[in-house]
Parts: structure tokens; sequence; C-alpha cells
């Protein structure tokens, strides 16, 4: 047996057993090991190119050590010696970080590389858990006793919107990071395992390279969770250059900050027309909304709602309606009122104060486009046209990023749209959403690379027009060329497109990309949903400090035509708590207005006086993971944000309001100028039902010593208790320290 190979610095030491493969990596500063994969005796595995794919084991190795290396070389191919791919282990300057990275020799055509191989692994004993960056995150522990594999592609759909991901076990942390889209992470989870493994659940970390991508990182960052993985990925992410913050973004840009404590507000779509998949013929029309009408919701929004931050968007108004004849956008829908009615719109809307944005694409191309050219499409490797979705105008055709951008420039598209409009915002939709592409076509061909450059371009090109830039879904690379993201805090009501992803892998989401990427982006959700089923739902912005997305608004003047009638507020446990009104502000309103107005006098401010913090802290205050915690900002300016998403009521002490009881879905946000609660007590009152009601400093001072105070109360019992002075508050008030009114 040889001798193992070690690499040792100050803060760790990998051991390779050249005879097999199997390597340790310990943690010097939390004494815990980190080891290869426990079922085979192996480093890895290697996919060649072309044949049956088969995967070949990356075992017995010959193995060179230097001072700030170990160079294996393992001979795959049975009877090729010279066939040699070789990896190496090398120290990075900080001494935490260690390269695995591959070079495949003569006559070695590699299709993928698996250098984490069911590696890293983790168990029910460990208090093991893995964290990835789908959206805002998940974290996936290894006592669900559920077993799986699921893989997570970088910048898919929902895959790894940042490339990285992280292990924790024994309160120890190990941090995996790449920097190339051809990298593909793969969790999986078993009951079964070798006896040599002690527990009941193994979870288990394997990531491919292919193409581009040669190597990735282990951070070991020692003592830590998954907070301390996103803050060392901060740092990561720095030298990316995808951290470019809110400060840098506003500079000459002053329209940009409108966004912060904005609410994303959509009408989808002010034109609905179907057509059949070859886009022959016409299944459906809907006019739901002229462009004298969208702006008439704008000016009710100003006007009756009091509501001064709003990102207002509007799609269907090209031609033919959303999703029909792209990329072919002008004139303005006739049946909307044209390119007159667009432009009166646009200039009502923004002279209320807010942004106006028109959402619009460039990856889908239609048969039955004016435009339509086959030169300005992707193609697959077999030559074709590439295939999108069927959407309302029929059969999509996916175009190249790099003829996209071109369709974008043509004086008919951004041009004479942002002429027609001056509209201080734009939304090119699926651009960030949709997983990097390839294209074969000779004249354009493009990696996942190029697609993510051209993508950009396409982002900045519609910046400098407009201003204000935004787009589907949101990644890490997209953030210097944007504004806004649209889906990556939530689709449809939840969290997920695919709903029952955290059920299946037992996981619960966590605000990583908040930790990382906070203080750079408004992030929004994307999809209407049912407000009287979305407690969860606004509990989840309010713990990641961000305003809610608006997207299934009732056609026309909706305020103006009759409602269901309103149903009984301060229920505990209610899910459409949000959309109750009786005894507050916006009793015998449209159940809209009242669920906009409540959650907008909630989350705007929270998210105006924190959009430029870091999310310092999130904390579990309980077993069930229940009832969450999440603080902004440090010292005297922080703000913090306490819900409870279980059954049973929860107990958390408040500075100013004492010890306050939050039944189901209710919440305390506590900071020097603003607080809000939903909650069975204040100041020692104990309310029959919950109240909900909010307080902020309209001095600058902090709550405690403000002279005066706004309170807007949303249901339940008017009285509030504040400063040892007893108030009644039907809907909104100034009060004074001294009492008055």
């Amino acid at each position: 047996m040889e001798a193992p190979a070690v690499l040792d610095t100050r803060f760790f030491r990998f051991t390779l057993h050249p005879e097999d493969g199997r390597y340790e990596i310990l943690d010097k500063q939390s004494d815990v090991t980190w080891r290869s994969g426990p079922r085979y005796p192996r480093f890895g595995q290697v996919v060649l190119a072309g044949g049956d794919h088969q995967a070949l084991d990356l075992s017995d190795c010959e193995a060179k050590t230097t001072p700030a290396a170990v160079e294996m070389t393992f001979r795959p191919v049975p009877g090729k010696p010279e066939a040699a791919l070789r990896v190496t282990a090398h120290s990075m300057n900080d001494g935490r970080t260690l390269q695995l990275a591959y070079e495949a020799g003569p006559g070695l055509e590699v299709e993928s590389v698996r250098l984490l191989d069911d590696a890293l692994w983790v168990t029910d004993v460990d208090r093991g858990y893995a964290v990835v960056p789908v959206r805002e995150g998940l974290l996936i522990p290894a006592d669900s006793g559920r077993e799986y594999t699921q893989s997570f592609d970088t910048y898919a759909y929902e895959g790894c919107h940042m490339e990285m991901v992280g292990l924790v076990k024994g309160g120890s942390m190990c941090l995996v990071i790449w920097h190339d889209p051809y990298v593909t992470p793969e969790l999986r989870s078993s009951l079964g395992h070798p006896p040599s493994v002690t527990g009941n659940q193994l979870l288990s970390l394997s990531v491919s390279l292919r193409k581009t991508a040669h190597s990735l990182r282990l951070h070991f960052g020692g003592k830590g969770d998954f907070m301390s993985l996103a803050r060392d990925y901060r740092q990561v992410a720095k030298g990316k250059g995808y951290l470019v913050s809110w400060d840098q973004k506003l500079r000459g840009q002053p329209d940009r900050a409108k966004l912060i404590g904005s609410i994303n507000y959509k009408l989808w779509s002010v034109l609905d027309r179907r057509m059949s998949e070859d886009a022959s013929r016409e299944t459906a029309l809907h006019l739901n909304w002229t462009f004298d009408e969208a702006a008439e919701v704008a000016e009710h929004l100003k006007r009756d709602l009091k509501l001064d931050k709003v990102l207002f968007t509007v799609g269907g108004w090209i031609h033919r309606g959303y999703d029909n004849q792209h990329p072919d956008v002008l004139p303005a829908a006739p049946e909307c009122g044209g390119d007159k009615g667009l432009a009166d719109c646009a200039k009502r809307v923004m002279g209320l104060g807010y942004l106006f944005c028109l959402h619009d694409n460039y990856q889908d191309m239609y048969r039955d486009a004016p435009s339509w050219d086959e030169s300005y499409l992707q193609k697959s490797p077999d030559g074709k046209p590439a295939l999108g979705g069927i959407w309302a105008g029929g059969r999509a055709y996916l175009t190249c990023a790099k003829r996209a951008l071109d369709l974008a420039r043509r004086p008919q598209n951004l041009p004479a749209v942002r002429s027609l409009t001056h509209a201080n915002s734009y939304f090119i939709d699926t651009t960030y959403a949709a997983g990097l592409q390839e294209c074969y076509d000779a004249q354009h061909p493009l990696s996942r690379w190029e697609d993510m450059k051209w993508k950009q371009a396409l982002s900045d090109y519609a910046r400098e027009l407009y201003g204000v830039f935004g787009s589907e879904c949101g990644r890490e690379w997209a953030i210097p060329h944007a504004d806004f993201f649209e889906g990556l805090t939530g689709v449809s009501g939840t969290y997920y497109h695919d709903a029952g992803l955290p059920e299946r892998l037992g996981a619960t989401v966590i605000p990583l990309f908040e930790a990382v990427y906070r203080d750079t982006i408004a992030a929004y959700g994307k999809y209407g949903y049912d407000v009287d089923k979305s407690a969860e739902y606004v509990l989840h912005h309010l713990l990641i400090g961000r305003t809610l997305n608006y997207h299934g608004i009732p056609a026309h003047l909706y305020w103006t035509q009759p409602s269901e009638p309103e149903k009984a507020a301060g229920t505990a446990g209610d899910p459409g708590l949000f959309a109750r009104g009786q005894s507050g502000w916006a009793s015998g309103m449209h159940p809209m207005d009242r669920f906009v107005k409540n959650t907008y006098e909630v989350l705007s401010p929270l998210n105006e006086l924190t959009a430029r913090m870091h999310l310092t802290d999130f904390e579990f205050l309980t077993k069930d993971r229940m009832v969450r915690r999440s603080t902004f900002g440090e010292g005297k300016h922080a703000y913090t944000v306490t819900v409870n998403l279980g059954k049973q009521p929860y107990t958390c002490h408040s500075p100013l309001g004492g010890d306050v009881v939050l039944p189901e879905y209710g919440f305390l946000v506590e900071g020097p100028g603003f607080t809000a609660f939903h909650a069975l007590s204040w100041c020692g009152h104990v309310y029959e039902r919950p109240v909900l009601f909010t307080l902020r400093s309209q001095d600058g001072r902090p709550l405690g010593m403000a002279a005066t105070v706004r309170v807007f109360h949303a249901f339940g019992d008017p009285h509030l208790s504040l400063g040892g002075e007893a108030y009644e508050v039907a809907r909104e008030a100034i009060v004074t320290a001294g009492g008055g009114r």
C-alpha cells in the first residue's frame, strides 16, 4: 500500500490514498473531517466523449506532492496508459481554500468529469445539511427521512442562481464554489448506506464539469452556519464583479432610487389574444384594459390608496397582444388605444411619480410575425430552429441571444418605443429566467458563456435607453446589468414554479440570496395568486424585507364594480388576513385594494429603510423552524422581523411593546423608525382577536423618542397604547408624545 499524499496548510489537511483515490480533508479550525464518497473507493469519475457515455472510475493513481499541491495522474481506460487525466489539488493563497482542477491528456476526449463524487457527505447524526441557491435559497437537511437525487444545473430555471453550494456538519461549514456555467451539482439523499457511516440518512454531493469547466474550489470556513457560508460567498461574488451595490447604481440615475420601497404592480395583460399552435387562427380575444383605463388604475393607486412608491408595469401593449408576433411590437395595440393612447398612459403614470414599465420579449419569435426570419433563430445541433414554448401566440421559436440584441436595436423596436412613450423603465421577459443556451448556427454560434455575454449586452442596451431595467427571475451574473428581478422571491404566491420542490427534499426556504446580494438589486415575485391564501407568501417577503408583486389585478376599473361581502378580520390563522379591513383603513374597499394597501403599509417602509442594509442574521426560533427572525443592519440602526408560521402562539419581547403574542401568521417588525405588528397583545393590552398596526416616526428620531408618529390601522380593535398614552385610531392618525392628535 502506497503512503498517502498529504497537502497541509495552517487551516486544512488534504490526505489522498493513491491506491484507490479515497481522500479526507480535515478542517483544523473546527476539527471536522470531510470525506470522499463512502460507497465506492474512488476519487471520482470521467465520462468519455462519443460512444455510450460510460462512466469510468478515477481510482488508483500516481501521486506527486509539492509544497502547495498534490498532483494526481489517473489512467481510467483499460489498456490505454497514455489516456491520462491529471488532477491537481492546490492550496489557494488564503490557506482555507482547496482548488481541484483537471486536465485531459492526449488521447482522452472527455465529455464530463465528476471531481466531487458522492463526497463531502453529512448525516442526521452530524446535524448536517446542504444549502443550494435556488431562487432565494434552500436549506436541505440530512434528517428529512426522504430519498432522492436532485440536480441543480448552473443558472438553470430552478437550478443554482449563484455559483455555489454549501454544506454544514457538526457546526462546521464547507463552501463549494466555481465560475463556469457548465457545472452541475447534484445532491443525493439515501436511507441505506455503508456500515462505516453512522446515522440513518446520508446526504452527499456530486459535481459534474463539462466543456470549459475544469475546476472548482472547496472553502473551509471552520465553525459556522448557512449565514456564514453566505458571508464568505459574498466576498467571492465581489471578486467576480457581481457585487454592484445600490450606492454604485444610483450614481447619475436618480430614477433607480424609485425602486427602493416600490411595489411591483402589473396589469397582465391589457390585451390577451390567443392563437392556435401554428398561429393560423385566433381562438380568443379579451380586452382587459384600455390604455386610458390602465392610467386610471395607476391614478386610483395614488389618489385612493395613497401609494407613493410603485413600479407600474403594462403587459400586452404590443400590436397583437403579449406573446403574439414578436418581435413586431408597434404600433401599440389598437384595441387598447393605439400609439396615442399608450403615450398618454405613460405620461399620466409617470406624472404620479411612478416608474412606468413596459413588458417586452426578444427571446421568442413567431411564424406569423411580419419580421419572421429564420436567420435570427437559435439552431439546435441538427441545424433546425430551436423550439420555444406554446404560448398565447402559438408555437414560439427561440432567437439566438446575439441576434436578439440586433432585433431590439432596430429603429422600430426599443428606440421607437422610447421615442413614443418616454418610459422610465423597461422589462424584457425570460432574459434571466431561461437557462443559458447554445446556438449551433454557423453564422452566429454561441456557447453558454457567449449567451450570457449577449444577454448582458441586451440588458445594458435597454438600461441605457430607459434608465431602469429588469427581467424575469434573476441570476447573479445579471446584477451589474439590471435594477430589478421579477420572480426571484416567489412564483404564483408560493416559493417555486416547482411548488413541490421543498417538500420533496424536506427543505426549508432560506434567504441565502439576501445574505449575499440584498443591497444590490430590487427583487420581486411573479405571476398572480389568491390573496385569500397569501399569508405565508406575504410573511416570506416580510422576512426578506422585500415588497410584493401584484400580478392578478381584476380587469378594467375593478374597484367600481360590486365585490363579495367583506370577510371577518382578526381571525387567528386566517391565510387571507392581509385582505381584511373591518374597522380599519380599507374597510369597505375592494378586496384587492385592501390587500394592496395593507401589505404596502408593512412591506414598503421596511424595504425603504433596509434595502441598502445587509441581512446580518436569520434564525429559527423554534425546533420545528416555524418561528423565524431576520435582522437587517447592525446595532442601533438594525431592524428585526419575527414571524410565526406555526399553529401555536409565540411570545416575543419588544422594547417598545413589551411582551407581544404572535398568533399563527403573526409578526413583529421593529427598528428605530418603524414598527409593525399583527398580534394579540401590545404594551400590556390584550386583544380578543389579532390586530394589525404600523407605527412610523415622522421626525427622524427613534420611535421611543419621536414627537410625532404616524399610526396606520389595518383591521381589528382600533385601540392602541404608545408611550404610556392610549389612542383610538380607526384608519390612520398622526399622534404626539403628549397624547395629542
